[in-house]
């Protein structure tokens, strides 16, 4: 995960780049067309940073003349749906360098809602049209306080993805929701639905919430780069209990491996070729080659090796079954199995991705790896030297 929040930072730095540029004078069609792109954008980074297994919501820009009600909505039938309010987009302009910032909180938001199957219609700003009966109609079902809840849910939730996918979104919040309510003219208090003043207590609370995640979800990884991996493990854990995702469950999966790797003396081949036995969840293996090659661990260290490693391997099947196209939990899940003494369950792991995906380098080395162990010294070496080369 740590490579995609890189990724995903690298990202954003480029786009508020593409976005300073467009502010000049630009004509309404171009600035529509613009509005288009970056509001696209946003919900593709935003739908990665989430990294669930149910498919995207569709995405609609509402590119009316006249703007919405609202800046955004979900709707969860007859299909999920997200429909974001073109000239809403103006109003992000107003807020210069965290403009972007400011869009995302909104998207971030509806995908929450859909993301934790709120299946009642909902909009960012709990504005309702009168002439919708089927909108206020199915609404009139759900109680204040309920609404309350999951409006707060969507909203820690919103602002917790936006930071994970490189938006930093805390500062500018409390900023945006005041726009909201006066660029589309919103009563203050709306019968049956929190108050402007109510909604700004739910956005507090939400953020004071989901900095604090964040917070932690970065000193987790911070703590597992210096090594400290009780310490990072204690962090990811927490950050699960509030959000279960597939980067959570393999973050924590990798912690316990690498606990497991410094548990596991060298062979002898290892201890020579060193970089052909190094898996691919490893930055490198230095801190076990001052240990004797020929020496074995003994049974209370290859106790907790084992049970490490069976931790991890839960971990890792937890995160394929939230997503069963995650490449990466597969490819940590092989090294576990390697590592467990079961290379044939580390190549049939790997089989199971496409062979696409089975080409890269990275599936390439736990497949050396793992076939040297069966036996098949040749196929290993010849994967090997291509790598190599």
């Amino acid at each position: 995960m740590n490579s995609l929040i890189s990724c995903l930072l690298r990202q954003k730095k480029i786009h508020v780049f593409l976005f300073a540029f467009v502010l000049g004078s630009i004509s309404p069609a171009d600035a529509q067309k613009n509005a288009d792109i970056q509001i696209n954008k946003v919900f593709n980074q935003l739908v990665t940073a989430y990294g669930s297994a149910k498919s995207a919501p569709q995405l609609v820009v509402l590119k009316d003349k006249l703007q919405q009600k609202s800046p955004a909505f979900y709707e969860a039938s007859p299909k999920p749906l997200i429909k974001v309010d073109a000239h809403f987009y103006s109003l992000c302009r107003t807020f210069g360098k965290d403009s972007l910032n400011a869009l995302s909180i909104v998207i971030s938001h509806e995908l929450a809602h859909y993301y934790n199957d709120h299946t009642f219609c909902s909009d960012f700003a709990f504005a309702v049209s009168k002439s919708n009966k089927t909108y206020a109609g199915k609404l009139k079902l759900v109680s204040k306080t309920e609404r309350m809840s999951l409006e707060t849910q969507a909203d820690y939730k919103g602002l917790f993805y936006s930071a994970i996918a490189g938006y930093t979104p805390f500062e500018i919040y409390p900023k945006l929701l005041d726009g909201v309510y006066k660029h589309y003219q919103l009563k203050d208090d709306n019968d049956g639905y929190p108050s402007r003043t109510e909604r700004k207590e739910i956005a507090k609370n939400a953020q004071m919430k989901a900095t604090h995640l964040f917070e932690l979800f970065q000193k987790g990884i911070k703590a597992k780069e210096d090594k400290k991996y009780d310490e990072a493990i204690a962090a990811f854990e927490e950050v699960n209990n509030y959000f279960p995702s597939r980067e959570n469950y393999n973050n924590i999966g990798v912690v316990k491996t690498l606990q497991a790797l410094e548990l596991k003396v060298l062979t002898s081949e290892e201890y020579h070729f060193p970089k052909r036995f190094l898996y691919p969840l490893e930055t490198d293996n230095t801190s076990r080659l001052n240990q004797n090659g020929t020496r074995g661990t003994d049974d209370k260290q290859q106790e907790q090796m084992t049970t490490l490693l069976k931790s991890a391997q839960k971990d890792f099947e937890k995160a394929i079954s939230l997503d069963p196209n995650y490449a990466i939990a597969f490819i940590n899940l092989a090294c576990v199995f390697d590592l467990l003494d079961n290379p044939e369950g580390a190549i049939g792991k790997i089989k199971e991705l496409s062979i696409e995906k089975q080409k890269t380098i990275v599936v390439q080395r736990i497949l050396a790896i793992a076939y040297y162990h069966v036996g098949n010294e040749k196929k290993a070496e010849e994967m090997w030297e291509q790598i190599e080369n």
